[in-house]
């Protein structure tokens, strides 16, 4: 700790607290500049030494992260932003007033519904309409057989072959399956609404739990290379950081008329090509070479990570 005076002046305490600020200010800016437009410059210049000049990765990736989170479970839906839709007294869309009104409304020919509204979307809320009177009793399927209690479950199981029954996992499932089933057969639509909210939540941890993954796989493609395995993970935690802060700038751009379409496949087409380029400049080999380890990652990293969402899956499975 530098040798400060115990005793301040107000003159002084001015002077820190705006110098404090403005230095926070100017890395944060500085480092959110080179993060969008220059891939791989932040991770490089943290392996030569060269970091007081820009804010910490880490702390970046923080609050980034919480951040774009907050936005992604604050920010409407998209069909909530459409005002032809019409909601019952508890917030649920009217898929048939809904429908009706879209009928009317589609006879002018220079209506909002009849400009915006696509004929997919129609049909969604016409096939919504119509699940609507489907039964909604529920009971866990497998195969043709259906199965309404763990006795009767068992009992199925018996009857069968030893090649035949199911194994550790599978039995697990299926017992599962029937005590959700039971769970929620007075209200089986709040099955799917707890289910979605806490497979979301968990999602931040997903990722936070693939970013030591992420940077291994980096270290093994890079093996005969002269890096530290924490040289890896510091350019794995700079792209997490803009990824999150890239999908911020999505999620808002989306809710911009004019260019809102464009928002997501702008934000894949983007973070694709700056991958590759990071690589590239981090790790200095040709184009030919840069280009096979980026498909080769891209393989490797899609099964972790579908591999992770599998787990949540499960993890959500049994805590809802």
């Amino acid at each position: 700790q530098k040798d400060m005076p115990k005793r301040q002046t107000l003159g002084e305490l001015i002077t820190n607290f705006v110098s404090s600020i403005w230095s926070y200010e100017s890395k944060f800016i500085q480092t959110t500049r080179y993060l969008l437009f220059r891939p791989g410059l932040l991770a490089i210049e943290y392996t030569q030494g060269k970091r007081e000049t820009y804010y910490h990765p880490a702390r970046m990736y923080v609050f980034i992260s919480f951040v774009f989170f907050l936005l992604f479970f604050s920010l409407p839906d998209q069909e909530d932003k459409n005002s032809s839709i019409i909601r019952d007294s508890n917030g649920k869309m009217d898929t048939t007033a809904t429908l009706n009104a879209i009928r009317e409304d589609l006879n002018e020919k220079d209506s909002a519904v009849a400009r915006f509204l696509s004929p997919e979307f129609i049909d969604s809320l016409k096939r919504a309409n119509a699940n609507r009177k489907k039964d909604n009793n529920w009971h866990f399927n497998l195969g043709d057989k259906t199965y309404k209690s763990v006795p009767a479950y068992d009992s199925m199981q018996n009857l069968l072959p030893p090649e035949k029954k199911h194994n550790a996992l599978e039995r697990a499932l299926v017992i599962r399956g029937i005590e959700l089933t039971e769970k929620f057969k007075e209200s089986p639509e709040e099955f799917g609404k707890a289910f979605k909210q806490m497979f979301l939540q968990n999602l931040p941890n997903v990722f936070f739990f693939l970013l030591p993954i992420f940077a291994l796989l980096l270290k093994l493609l890079y093996i005969r290379r002269d890096f530290y395995y924490s040289e890896h993970l510091v350019f794995s935690i700079y792209y997490y950081n803009f990824i999150y802060l890239a999908g911020s700038i999505a999620l808002l751009a989306s809710y911009i008329p004019w260019i809102g379409w464009a928002a997501q496949p702008g934000f894949y087409v983007w973070s694709a090509i700056y991958f590759y380029l990071g690589m590239k400049h981090m790790y200095r080999q040709g184009s030919g070479k840069t280009v096979v380890k980026y498909l080769l990652f891209g393989s490797l990293f899609s099964f972790c990570l579908m591999l992770g969402i599998f787990i949540n899956l499960m993890i959500v499975l049994y805590k809802v």
